[in-house]
């Protein structure tokens, strides 16, 4: 069942998810030149192969073209789209707030980066998921279908590391007492956090969808009555 998606075409909304998109753009960017005046300076490589620089910027893109292009000319999949950037987010602040914040590289962060890419970028998403109703009905597998990202992620730093020697979190390292053994039990804790955090943004998209299409239909019956 379709809406008309007057919240996603709501001037507001566009400007909002406009504004965050290019500042979450921008602040990844930004990023880049204050690691390159760091001793150890800055590899491109390795600064692109951080989840959160990754998912900061599908995040900003996605936000922009929501915010710059009408709900109509966007595919049908776009909201999915978006619930996968905000399952992404959510994870990747949870995930440095409960793993990688206590760790002494955590302070090396510029505190307004850390607090745009870890903190605000994350609830924003949530925020804006909770809001804004999809427009479509999603199919029943979709919350297992976000997990693909994260997963190919996982293979791409395994591989990449192997071959450059460097991770670029210390519970991806296999080099570290434990190996492999102990990654892959780390690893797949953050995979499990990831499906339980998917099928609740998923649970949590449907029911704000279908919140949103009883109210279009109490108003529908209103005005009919009127």
């Amino acid at each position: 069942m379709q809406s008309d998606a007057p919240w996603h075409d709501h001037p507001l909304v566009r400007t909002v998810r406009t504004a965050v998109g290019i500042g979450a753009v921008v602040t990844v960017f930004v990023n880049m030149f204050i690691v390159a005046e760091l001793p150890e300076g800055l590899d491109l490589g390795n600064y692109l192969s951080f989840f959160t620089n990754l998912t900061n910027l599908l995040g900003g893109v996605v936000f922009i073209i929501s915010g710059v292009v009408y709900r109509a000319r966007l595919p049908r999949w776009w909201d999915d789209l978006r619930g996968a950037v905000a399952v992404y987010l959510a994870l990747t602040g949870l995930v440095f707030a409960i793993l990688l914040a206590g760790l002494p590289t955590a302070g090396t962060i510029t505190p307004w980066v850390n607090t745009i890419v870890h903190q605000f970028m994350p609830i924003f998403a949530v925020i804006d998921w909770l809001i804004v109703p999809a427009v479509f009905r999603a199919p029943w597998w979709r919350a297992f279908a976000w997990l693909a990202y994260p997963i190919v992620y996982l293979v791409y730093t395994l591989v990449r590391g192997a071959l450059v020697d460097w991770y670029p979190y210390p519970f991806l390292d296999p080099r570290f007492a434990g190996g492999y053994e102990r990654l892959f039990a780390s690893t797949g804790v953050v995979v499990i956090g990831f499906l339980v955090g998917a099928i609740v943004i998923d649970l949590i998209g449907r029911l704000r969808l279908r919140i949103a299409q009883r109210s279009e239909k109490a108003e529908r019956g209103q005005q009919t009555v009127g």
